[in-house]
């Protein structure tokens, strides 16, 4: 009998033993994964604020552009390039030169009353930008001087476009009448 007692402590002294490996394995097993995970989620963290950062420097950028010489020139090159105007870069210059980018997203519009004409006449022409849903509207309205008549034809047309890296982009005629 005493044997086999012996044979059955040292049977349960190599269970337990063999348990608290199992147990220790099993505990660094736990833990890695949940070290894994807050890298991740720091990694993922970071990225998020960085994405952040940088949509906060671009609408800081965007609020601090302004149409300027250069910036009207290219709207102007690719109006004159895709459409059929009737009025001259200096006019764009005129009505856009100076006009901040977040008071247009700000809901401001501007317009600007001219003649389009190298003459003087009652026949006046506007040009009006706004903006809506993320896209620049530039409205012309022109009155054209008609020598035999009492009174001025006229049109309007509105063109859309984006900016993009301060160039324009995606420049559509949205209607046309007149």
């Amino acid at each position: 009998m005493k044997k086999h007692l012996q044979i059955s402590i040292i049977i349960l002294t190599l269970i337990v033993s063999c348990k608290q490996k199992e147990t220790k394995k099993m505990e660094s097993i736990e833990y890695k994964p949940t070290t894994e995970l807050n890298t991740k989620t720091e990694q993922s963290t970071l990225k998020n604020e960085k994405i952040k950062k940088e949509k906060i420097d671009y609408n800081l950028e965007s609020n601090s552009i302004k149409f300027d010489n250069n910036l009207v020139e290219k709207l102007y090159k690719n109006l004159k390039s895709n459409f059929e105007i009737d009025f001259e870069l200096s006019h764009l210059n005129n009505a856009l030169n100076g006009i901040k980018m977040s008071e247009l997203k700000n809901g401001k519009i501007f317009e600007k009353e001219m003649l389009f004409e190298n003459f003087n006449c009652e026949c006046y022409d506007k040009i009006t930008i706004s903006y809506s849903e993320n896209r620049f509207l530039l409205d012309i309205y022109e009155e054209f001087f008609e020598k035999e008549l009492d009174w001025c034809p006229e049109s309007s047309y509105r063109y859309s476009f984006k900016i993009v890296n301060k160039t324009i982009s995606d420049l559509k005629l949205d209607f046309m009448a007149g």
